[in-house]
């Protein structure tokens, strides 16, 4: 390798390591590369939550979870942001589909999602166990 090609490999790796250091995407995807979800059946009076998660690319069929029941999946992050899972969400006689997990929305928020799903909406906390931010199921924010 020439004097030339070092010091052009050089320049490369020190404007790649800034680039790094500005752009908290860039830093994050390399040291989280993979997102975490749970679910948690919260729904007072204890009804079967039916889960049915997807992507573009994996469907993961529909799981049972009983009251304070929880499941969990993980998935790969897209480089470029791309990221999103769906959820339909059946209980009693109601259904309701949400964005369970959005990379251009969660990926600063958290790479473990914890999401207890209630009768008014999905309530999540990116990193323990306590509610913390509830949605409606319409996409408001409850309370």
């Amino acid at each position: 390798m020439g004097w030339l090609s070092i010091k052009l490999l050089f320049t490369l790796v020190v404007v790649a390591a800034s680039f790094m250091q500005r752009n908290p995407t860039a830093r994050s995807l390399l040291a989280y590369d993979v997102a975490h979800v749970y679910l948690f059946n919260d729904i007072e009076y204890g009804p079967t939550l039916y889960a049915h998660c997807y992507s573009k690319d994996d469907d993961l069929g529909e799981q049972v979870l009983n009251w304070k029941e929880s499941w969990d999946f993980s998935f790969g992050l897209d480089f470029f942001g791309g990221s999103e899972f769906y959820c339909r969400f059946k209980f009693n006689d109601e259904s309701h589909l949400y964005p369970i997990y959005l990379q251009k929305r969660d990926q600063y928020n958290c790479f473990t999602c914890y999401w207890f799903i209630t009768k008014n909406g999905p309530c999540r906390n990116p990193s323990n166990y306590t509610r913390n931010e509830c949605h409606s199921w319409v996409g408001g924010v409850l309370g």
